[in-house]
């Protein structure tokens, strides 16, 4: 069992809320995952409240992290951005199932700490402060309307009562200061918001050789071939239409060039048919979920990440700690992460010329692109790493039990 650092004041009881809790179905799901199982590492008692889900690929969990499930309204879908009633029955069955957990199991913790600021927080803040407990709330988006830090000026009577709610929350934690920002104009209180990154487990996703490099691409016969890759949710905030309007301009220069497209979305079938009807396909693979997104990054030679909005994006942080030049919009918690010039490439969101003559640098310059990929797995491991972060989740829990309820 792994040693809790420093401090060795006693720390409370967590039950840890997110609707997603899963490795390979989005950012705030693996995030929730790597959390809890390294704070059962450090001998934490903790459990999870999450969304029970069907036909999602194979996810191995610690035992030690015992988990209840919750089903909720369709549960063969995970994504839920998109605002329409069907998500909103969704996340509010599994809201009041949560709600039905934390009550039978008041006895079992001191703090909930939910991944999201959104409709299960909403829902659950007031009994839980009833039962005088303490709540900390994650923050995993910005500006879109559906968590804390982006009511303000939405939803007319509707928006003020949810921000009501939401100054009920003892801690929020943000991860950018996009984030912080949207929280402050929302008059949530500064002593309420601590900066915590997202993080990386960097012995999962590491700075490979140019011999593995060559074997992997040649394994997944890509060998002579220049890969861009794309992780993450096939939904239009990703900006994939962007990067299939750049592809044509980065194949005119390097006709062996590959665009490999890693996950899930309601919108797959219209960019594959967006690639097809531009003749694009032999060129650009929609490979679906994949068991081990690290593979596939050891075959890259540039990553992109082409968002219109990102809260702080794990699929970015991954390619990083990789070694990956990567090619990124200038949005949210990109810009705390990625410095440009230094350790990647910031380009407009929105803009597919941009993009195209940013891949085209790192591919037509492979000693910048290997610079900028060391200094991007660098800053990785000095600032991302989840031994790094983890323990000041644990300064935290201290910090928040010893001090008054909201």
């Amino acid at each position: 069992m792994a040693e809790i650092p420093s401090q060795n004041s006693e720390i409370p009881r967590i039950c840890i809320v997110s609707s997603l809790y899963h490795t390979t179905l989005g950012g705030l799901g693996r995030q929730a995952v790597l959390l809890t199982e390294r704070l059962a590492q450090y001998g934490i008692q903790l459990f999870v409240i999450a969304r029970k889900m069907d036909k999602v690929p194979f996810c191995a969990y610690d035992p030690r992290v015992k988990v209840a499930w919750v089903r909720a309204f369709r549960p063969t879908v995970h994504i839920l951005e998109e605002k329409s009633l069907p998500n909103l029955m969704t996340s509010l069955s599994f809201s009041f199932g949560a709600l039905y957990l934390l009550w039978t199991r008041r006895k079992e913790y001191q703090i909930v700490h939910f991944h999201g600021a959104s409709v299960p927080l909403m829902i659950c803040i007031l009994p839980l402060k009833f039962l005088k407990k303490r709540v900390i709330a994650k923050i995993a988006a910005s500006n879109q309307g559906t968590e804390a830090g982006s009511f303000r000026g939405r939803y007319g009577l509707l928006g003020w009562v949810l921000n009501r709610l939401m100054m009920k929350v003892d801690l929020f934690i943000v991860t950018s200061k996009e984030i912080e920002e949207g929280l402050r104009k929302d008059a949530i209180p500064c002593d309420r918001l601590r900066r915590i990154p997202n993080f990386v487990d960097i012995k999962v996703f590491s700075q490979g050789s140019a011999t593995l490099k060559i074997k992997t691409k040649a394994d997944k016969g890509l060998f002579d071939h220049q890969v861009v890759t794309f992780s993450g949710r096939l939904v239009p905030g990703k900006g994939i239409a962007v990067l299939l309007d750049a592809w044509p301009s980065i194949r005119k220069e390097f006709p062996l060039a590959t665009l490999v497209i890693l996950g899930e979305g309601p919108q797959r079938r219209m960019y594959e048919q967006m690639a097809a009807s531009r003749g694009l396909l032999g060129s650009v693979l929609f490979l679906g979920h994949v068991a081990d997104v690290s593979d596939y990054l050891q075959a890259t030679d540039v990553y992109v990440s082409p968002s219109f909005h990102e809260g702080f994006p794990n699929a970015l942080l991954e390619a990083m700690a990789c070694g990956l030049p990567v090619v990124a919009s200038r949005i949210g918690g990109v810009e705390d992460v990625i410095k440009h010039e230094v350790n990647g490439l910031l380009v407009a969101p929105g803009n597919s010329d941009e993009l195209a003559k940013a891949v085209l640098q790192f591919l037509q310059c492979p000693e910048k692109a290997e610079e900028m990929g060391r200094q991007a797995a660098r800053t990785i491991r000095e600032q991302y790493a989840i031994d790094a972060v983890a323990p000041r989740y644990l300064n935290l829990y201290r910090e928040l039990s010893q001090s008054r309820s909201a």
